[in-house]
């Protein structure tokens, strides 16, 4: 009985975790922020937490370590760029590939196929929460506002598009994306702010229906004495 309720306590936890939320939220307002989340905890990556600066990290004993850590790594540096020295790298199948001209279309052609596969099968399995992108475009001249102008809305309209064909967008959000010139101003301005979910077990199926591509790239990585 004891063991039953364990199997049943292991399969319980399995579901939650599968069904527990990760996301990140982008934020840019003249500063870049980065935030990462799992259920309801929530961290700011970028900018990092500024550590605390305390007299006991400068004490003499807490320098000597640091000293002896360094040294090590740079040794263990010199050994590293002393053995690359000695040994000659060979280029992986992809890198051979794109090098020989012959080759070099039809390796860009794969390498696209499986992005729009694996970009495709992943947004399949995004929820974006909010989606706001603000964009005034400014410069210099006049004439390079109107062209940068003309290529953020390319932009702003490739974007829109894939979101509508792709990720399920919260409705009480939705997808505001403005772009629009300016020119008497020098410089462009960009307000964004992105939130994106994913839930673990659409990372872990997203992972075995894209087995074949993983399995493809790593093939591509091999070492290759050819010319690919």
């Amino acid at each position: 009985m004891v063991a039953l309720y364990i199997i049943g306590g292991i399969l319980l936890f399995i579901v939650l975790l599968c069904l527990l939320p990760v996301g990140i939220r982008i934020k840019y307002d003249k500063d870049f922020n980065l935030y990462v989340s799992a259920g309801f905890i929530k961290i700011k990556v970028i900018p990092a937490k500024q550590k605390k600066i305390r007299i006991s990290d400068y004490s003499e004993r807490k320098l000597e370590r640091q000293r002896k850590k360094q040294q090590k790594r740079d040794a263990k540096k010199e050994k590293k760029k002393a053995a690359g020295a000695k040994k000659e790298k060979k280029d992986s199948v992809l890198v051979a590939r794109l090098k020989n001209i012959d080759t070099a279309p039809d390796m860009i052609e794969q390498l696209y196929d499986m992005l729009i596969l694996v970009s495709d099968k992943f947004a399949k399995r995004l929820t974006v929460k909010a989606f706001q992108l603000d964009a005034i475009i400014g410069s210099d001249n006049a004439a390079k506002t109107a062209i940068l102008y003309g290529g953020a809305c390319s932009a702003a309209g490739c974007i829109s598009a894939f979101l509508d064909q792709h990720m399920s967008l919260k409705k009480r959000s939705g997808a505001s994306i403005n772009v629009s010139p300016d020119f008497l101003s020098e410089k462009t301005l960009v307000y964004a702010d992105v939130s994106m979910t994913v839930r673990v077990g659409g990372l872990f199926t997203f992972v075995f229906e894209i087995r074949d591509v993983i399995s493809e790239i790593l093939k591509l990585l091999q070492e290759d004495t050819g010319n690919g």
